[in-house]
């Protein structure tokens, strides 16, 4: 007897929204839109956060929420993690090395070979494994080569190919069982400088080229199953040094070299190569996420360019119905005049501007004007009581409270006041217990801190706490330290940066409970009159100088600091407020003082679905 679903086919669901959540294949008639829908995949590349440094031939692994990128050309021991917004430093390698074998994840990776220096005869036969905090060097290779390619886990790899000592084509292969490295069945044809995907049982090289001068690049594919290697379907266009990732029958191999520098991607399904997005970055001798799907992975440095130069570019690869927008900093609308050493309170569609310098450092008129911005247009609010400049504020736009400052003709002049706003106009209220200029504060109206900043004569690592009316006296900073700035609440505060004279700046953060100061990390690069938006453990700090005008981001995660898209336009002492993945800075200092706005918005990942169309 047929079935009700022989007979009458699948039911499609009716559905007046799309599916939350949804899943690729996922079809339903769409009653609001009067169609049939569907979520089918799309392919592209975006672009993620930068790592810290610029190296070439960098070891991938992981994925893409939790990469590693270990060593690097010139040969260096760094080792980066990325979180899938950003990169933050982990363990060093025992041994500084690039162009051998990296795989695993994040927190059982795998380092083997590779260049120790820059010459061929310096090659190593180096073993490390990496447990997400620390490499240990375990059992060597049988010899000492660089170019090699290979994947698989901590415990169960397998590298194919090579360049020995004296830059002659290896086909020797080695298997990993955790603990030694034995030889195995040779390759087809030696060469070096291939990709990589799948496992130590199911595993495939991609292209690669020999060491002839100029080379001969390749596009020949080689299948193995943990005994044989056997060729494999071609690549479309022959390449060498390119990053890939995946599994024996769905795999993606991108960029390379052609030999020029290619920003072709490819995807295997098993059986053929079909062409894919382009990246956004030509460039060669690049890494992957070695343990990422093929649907969702990285590439990691490389060089790129005319001359090329190693480059410190991350791009996010997916193919799912989900359009992903890449966090990203752009111009907003200018404060109607020219500003710095100015603060800021709410958030990006309902933030305000408050005090401030109208011009250089010399002639120091400070002025009492707000400016309130909704995201799009700035509108002039209530003036200040006192006019001054490197004060805090915080709250939100129509109940912020702003404090501290230096006040007329000498930045030695400090201010005491405290003035609350209720969204139209300011009211003094009770003051510091002292006068105090460019330190830190965060909170809300009722409930704020201030910390760090510099009294008439000298730095101070004074804490006070408000209340809404009055301030008692907090937990001293362990750090005295000015021009820093703070995120968070009176309960779960955060300083981070700052300097302790002209031109010394900070890396240190420290964390509040509401008594007591304790050391965080540290971010990546110093920092001092920038910005900070955010929480105890998501934070953002942005813009500033060390002692040049900064353009980079980080972001916090209440452990670790990690890179993030940068700004346009480096400079400091502007006004800076919001949350980590939505933020605005107005003003400052550059190359000259600026009235300009830039605006941060953190990645968004929509759910897209196709129309299917039977015409």
């Amino acid at each position: 007897m047929s079935t009700y679903t022989e007979l009458k086919g699948l039911k499609v669901k009716y559905l007046a929204a799309n599916p939350d959540p949804g899943t690729s294949g996922d079809v339903w008639y769409d009653s609001a839109a009067d169609a049939l829908k569907a979520f089918v995949g799309r392919a592209a590349w975006s672009a993620g956060a930068s790592m810290t440094l610029s190296k070439a031939y960098r070891h991938g692994a992981g994925t893409q929420t939790a990469g590693l990128a270990a060593g690097g050309s010139p040969a260096v021991a760094t080792t980066e993690e990325y979180n899938g917004s950003g990169w933050a430093s982990g363990g060093d390698l025992g041994t500084g090395r690039y162009q051998g074998i990296g795989c695993g994840t994040q927190t059982a990776a795998l380092v083997a070979g590779g260049y120790h220096s820059p010459e061929p005869t310096n090659a190593a036969d180096l073993t490390e494994t990496y447990d997400g905090t620390s490499w240990t060097e375990v059992a060597d290779l049988n010899q000492r080569r660089y170019g090699i390619s290979g994947g698989g886990t901590s415990t169960a790899a397998v590298y194919a190919r090579a360049t020995s000592p004296g830059s002659s084509l290896l086909d020797v292969c080695e298997e990993w069982d955790g603990s030694s490295w034995t030889e195995v069945n040779s390759t087809n044809t030696a060469r070096m400088d291939t990709g990589f995907a799948g496992t130590q049982t199911a595993g495939m090289i991609i292209g690669g080229q020999n060491v002839s001068s100029p080379p001969t690049i390749f596009g020949e594919v080689e299948l193995y199953d943990g005994t044989n290697w056997t060729e494999g379907p071609d690549l479309n266009t022959d390449r060498s040094q390119m990053g890939s990732s995946g599994t024996q029958t769905a795999a993606i191999a991108f960029a390379g070299r052609e030999p020029a520098l290619s920003d072709k991607t490819e995807s295997f399904d098993g059986t053929s190569w079909s062409e894919g997005p382009d990246l956004g970055t030509a460039r060669r001798q690049l890494g992957g996420a070695q343990a990422a799907p093929s649907t969702k992975t990285l590439a990691i440095g490389g060089k790129a360019g005319s001359p090329q130069a190693v480059s410190a570019v991350t791009e996010e690869f997916n193919n799912s119905f989900e359009v992903v927008t890449a966090g990203a900093w752009a111009s907003g609308t200018n404060l109607p005049s020219v500003v710095y050493r100015n603060a800021a309170f709410g958030t990006l569609t309902a933030g305000a501007s408050v005090g401030g310098s109208v011009n250089t450092p010399g002639a120091q008129p400070s002025t009492t004007t707000t400016n309130e911005y909704d995201g799009t247009t700035w509108t002039e609010g209530g003036d200040l009581n006192l006019a001054r400049r490197l004060l805090a504020a915080c709250g939100p736009q129509t109940a912020a409270v702003a404090f501290g400052g230096s006040h007329g003709s000498d930045d030695a002049n400090r201010s005491d006041d405290t003035e609350e706003y209720n969204g139209s106009s300011w009211t003094e209220t009770g003051n510091l217990p002292a006068a105090v200029a460019a330190g830190a504060g965060a909170g809300v109206q009722t409930a704020a801190f201030h910390a760090g900043g510099i009294t008439a004569t000298a730095n101070t690592n004074v804490t006070s706490e408000y209340d809404g009316s009055s301030w008692t006296a907090g937990g001293a900073l362990n750090t005295t330290r000015r021009a820093t700035q703070g995120s968070g609440t009176l309960t779960a505060g955060l300083v981070v940066g700052g300097e302790t004279a002209p031109d010394t700046q900070l890396t240190s953060s420290e964390e509040y409970d509401g008594s007591s100061w304790t050391s965080g990390n540290s971010c990546i690069q110093k920092f001092g009159s920038g910005a900070v938006a955010g929480t105890q453990t998501a934070s953002m700090k942005f813009a500033g100088r060390e002692p040049n005008n900064l353009t980079s981001s980080e972001n916090y995660d209440g452990t670790n600091w990690s890179t993030n898209p940068n700004m346009a336009a480096g400079r400091h002492y502007g006004g800076g407020t919001g949350v980590q993945t939505s933020a605005f800075l107005a003003g400052g200092d550059g190359t000259s003082l600026v009235n300009t706005t830039e605006e941060f918005t953190g990645e968004t990942a929509t759910d897209t679905a196709s129309t299917i169309d039977f015409d």
